[in-house]
């Protein structure tokens, strides 16, 4: 069966930055497996243009533009936050990525620079404004059923027009957030790699 519409698609997929090393096991982030209906936006524009029409079985490496990606990178995702009232927020270090539960649901981060009160994070996804490669293996390709079709239409219905990239970009009005505005702080720590939506 071909990647159509309305398909359940399972990949496993490895992310490489486009000019970046094509060396087997190293990919900017571990290897995923993910599986979606096809049509839906559950991936990157990319990914579900770069599949249509592929078989299970098939190994498929797709470029994109940081448009059909992890969108541009966006100046407003740069802001700090106070660290009075986050748990563990005195223990984070550069280059720790973090999520913050918010009103509008979780928030991915990434420590820029630890501050004595503050920190400042970066919204972006770390291959915002790149171009990409992705190494996808097709493992396994069927009808999707009725309930995941209407899953995959409400899912597509609640995000509207999303840039992709998984994270909240917020309106870019303060530079500097409230513990007020992030509800929960936690360590992506043992937590597996994002997938892409």
């Amino acid at each position: 069966m071909s990647i159509a519409a309305d398909t359940h698609v399972t990949i496993r997929y490895a992310l490489f930055e486009a000019d970046g090393p094509r060396e087997p096991g190293a990919p900017d982030e571990e290897p995923v497996t993910v599986s979606y209906v096809h049509g839906y936006g559950q991936v990157l524009p990319a990914i579900e243009k770069g599949l249509a029409g592929r078989e299970s079985g098939a190994r498929v490496t797709i470029t994109a533009e940081a448009a059909d990606a992890f969108g541009p990178y966006e100046s407003e995702g740069l802001f700090e936050i106070e660290k009075d009232g986050l748990d563990g927020a005195g223990e984070l270090t550069e280059g720790e990525e973090i999520v913050a539960s918010g009103p509008e649901g979780e928030i991915f981060m990434r420590v820029i620079e630890v501050r004595q009160d503050t920190l400042v994070v970066d919204t972006n996804h770390p291959l915002a404004g790149k171009r990409v490669r992705f190494e996808v293996d097709v493992l396994d390709v069927r009808p999707a059923t009725e309930d995941e079709i209407e899953d995959a239409q409400a899912e597509l219905d609640a995000h509207g027009d999303a840039c992709g990239c998984g994270h909240d970009h917020g309106d870019g009005t303060s530079p500097l957030a409230s513990t007020e505005q992030l509800l929960q702080l936690g360590s992506t720590r043992g937590r597996s790699s994002q997938e892409p939506s």
